[in-house]
């Protein structure tokens, strides 16, 4: 017999049996909601030991009908969808998965401001029209020399760091948990918008982040900087970026993530000429996602055995089950450890 219950409520993917040998290995039993509708996907989990998710809205009203869960992991880095402040009330532990694309989204960060600074996407219509324009209807100007700022500078904001550290650009960043590392100077967000000629975002969304790059951040640029967004959709104001990038200020914007996803059809981000986007997948390779769900049921089986897992994304719930000094948090999970100091 199982020692302990996993639903999954909602996945996505093509399979979970490595979710279901990674939880049958550790003595339980995984049972997959994911075609039921959502009530009776919430009935299978009142009874669960674990519960894990990929996309959907997690609120304090479906937290506490998962009476004898343990934890809740999400399918992900961000956890902006689950009502951390409920689960902890309940005591429960709330899990992601902070690491598993670094690769992935720190490469797809750099190619979206590659696309930008050499006007690609533009020049590829202008082709496809027929057209052969020698003397470039927009202005490409070099990346040696310039300044390139990276705001949260976690495995993410580092990992761009190390991808451009012989680029010749001079490499800030903006984190107030992080120090310098890759050779970037540590500045404040202020410094950092007014001296970088590109600006990559990398911050997590917490209430703190929520329209961290807005009107007085964009006030601060240069004119003609370039922006990319490949952390969570929310981080920036676009409606603010879109009066900003009409004035000429911003030349360039390279966009993985959106306040409303899917981006709606009608969004004025898909049409203009000097934004690029993309549909939420910087995270995507086939070995990413093959890691993703490792993770999280390897994080879940944890939770349920007892065990603390390596990311926690409300180390408070720890003082309240008595178990904050046992916890050994990975090295992506350190920076929770900080903000938790700060706040306290």
């Amino acid at each position: 017999m199982a020692r302990f219950k996993v639903v999954v409520i909602e996945h996505g993917y093509a399979s979970i049996d490595c979710e279901r040998d990674i939880i049958a290995k550790a003595g339980g039993e995984l049972i997959s909601a994911n075609e039921l509708p959502r009530e009776k996907a919430l009935a299978l989990a009142e009874d669960a030991d674990g519960v894990l998710f990929r996309r959907g809205q997690v609120p304090a009203e479906m937290i506490r009908r998962f009476k004898r869960a343990k934890g809740i992991v999400r399918y992900g880095i961000g956890i902006d969808n689950v009502d951390l402040a409920a689960a902890t009330a309940a005591g429960i532990i709330v899990g992601h998965v902070p690491a598993y694309c670094v690769d992935e989204v720190s490469t797809h960060a750099i190619a979206l401001l590659l696309a930008c600074v050499r006007r690609l996407v533009s020049m590829q219509e202008r082709m496809r029209r027929g057209e052969w324009d020698v003397h470039r209807v927009d202005p490409v100007y070099r990346v040696a020399g310039k300044t390139l700022g990276i705001v949260g500078f976690g495995k993410l904001g580092k990992a761009v760091a190390r991808k451009l550290g012989d680029w010749d650009l001079r490499l800030l960043a903006a984190d107030p948990f992080a120090e310098a590392a890759h050779g970037a100077e540590i500045v404040d967000l202020a410094t950092l918008c007014r001296e970088s000629d590109f600006i990559t975002l990398h911050a997590p969304l917490l209430p703190e982040t929520r329209h961290l790059i807005s009107h007085p951040e964009l006030a601060l640029m240069k004119r003609g900087v370039i922006l990319v967004n490949t952390a969570r959709g929310p981080v920036l104001d676009t409606t603010a970026l879109l009066a900003v990038i009409e004035s000429g200020k911003i030349a360039q914007a390279g966009l993985d993530v959106f306040e409303e996803e899917p981006l709606p059809a009608d969004s004025p981000l898909r049409r203009h000429p000097k934004i690029l986007v993309t549909d939420h997948m910087a995270w995507y390779s086939e070995e990413s996602q093959a890691d993703l769900q490792r993770t999280a049921a390897e994080e879940i089986a944890t939770i349920c055995s007892g065990r603390l897992p390596g990311s926690i994304a409300n180390p408070e719930v720890l003082y309240k089950l008595g178990r904050f000094e046992e916890w050994q948090p990975s090295e992506s999970a350190r920076w929770q450890l900080k903000r938790l100091r700060v706040k306290a």
